[in-house]
């Protein structure tokens, strides 16, 4: 199993928009990828900030998914955020 995690740092006044972007078009492109497992969307609306935790089978299939309409999707909520997102992979050894 694989995570992919992407910090955002998004602007104070469009964090509604950033959830609705992803519930209605992220999240669904995300479930039909091949590979993945799982999301979960974290939001900080205080410190306008959100943390996308995903659950690939393997690094290959995380990687993937950056080659298809789910990167362009993801590129679509740029003018949302306040700095460039930082992504972030990593093995996941153990779950239960």
């Amino acid at each position: 199993m694989y995570a992919q995690i992407i910090r955002i740092a998004l602007k104070p006044d469009q964090v509604d928009e950033f959830r609705e972007l992803y519930e209605e078009y992220i999240i669904p492109e995300l479930a039909g990828q091949e590979g993945y497992k799982n999301f979960y969307l974290l939001l900080d609306r205080e410190n306008s900030r959100a943390v996308s935790f995903t659950l690939w089978t393997d690094r290959e299939a995380a990687e993937k998914s950056e080659e298809t309409k789910l990167y362009l999707e993801q590129r679509a909520a740029y003018p949302l955020y306040s700095a460039r997102p930082e992504r972030e992979g990593y093995e996941v050894p153990v779950w239960k």
